[in-house]
């Protein structure tokens, strides 16, 4: 659930009155890793893709955030170097909350600490069980994982069962599990012939989520 959601509405107006909303293009660095950081960023429209590059040069996409997400909360809080970049994967708009002003906002309101705290808990987590995952699953169960985490969280839901993902790129999909385009487009072509997939361009649509459940667990050591 997005912090926006979780939070209410009216610290989400202390946020917007404390900070400057501005857009953003796609492909516009919003955050660089490794650079001090100066604002906390609340998705108002659009997508960011928070992402590292490896010493290779190759981006392994750690997460894509939406409305109603924070970004670099945890930084602002530990007042340390930002640990990934930002991307505008769309174009939309972000309020911009100069740190010190989101330490002090957070620790005035308990509740909103609270919640902040439980969204880097949250994120280290995941962070742990995709580590533990790149080093033991093998790349089918990585995709079948991304897919229905990107359906639950981004994907439409329809009265068949089936969920569509749409503007979502194989590329993405690729960087997001930490394997080739190649070695995905195998899986992707696999899923499909068992009937659990289809695909188009910038289009997932998962006809048997269940039954993709059961593909990734089969083949998952987590």
């Amino acid at each position: 659930m997005p912090f926006g959601t979780r939070i209410g509405k009216d610290f989400i107006a202390e946020l917007r009155l404390a900070g400057t909303r501005r857009p953003f293009t796609r492909g516009e660095l919003l955050f660089i890793e490794g650079s001090a950081p100066a604002n906390v960023f609340y998705i108002e429209t659009g997508s960011v893709k928070v992402h590292v590059h490896s010493p290779d040069g190759d981006e392994l996409i750690l997460g894509v955030y939406g409305p109603g997400d924070l970004l670099c909360e945890m930084s602002a809080l530990e007042r340390g170097p930002r640990s990934a970049s930002g991307t505008g994967r769309t174009t939309g708009s972000v309020t911009a909350v100069p740190c010190a002003r989101f330490r002090a906002l957070v620790h005035q309101n308990p509740a909103a600490m609270m919640h902040v705290l439980s969204i880097v808990q949250a994120r280290l987590r995941r962070a742990d069980r995709e580590r533990l995952s790149y080093l033991s699953d093998d790349v089918s169960a990585r995709v079948a994982r991304k897919l229905l985490e990107w359906a639950r969280r981004y994907g439409t839901s329809h009265s068949d069962g089936r969920q569509t993902i749409i503007k979502f790129s194989r590329k993405e999909l690729a960087q997001s599990v930490a394997a080739s385009e190649k070695t995905v487009d195998d899986v992707l072509t696999e899923l499909c012939d068992k009937g659990l997939l289809s695909t188009g361009r910038l289009r997932f649509e998962l006809l048997n989520p269940g039954g993709l459940v059961a593909w990734a667990l089969a083949r998952s050591r987590v």
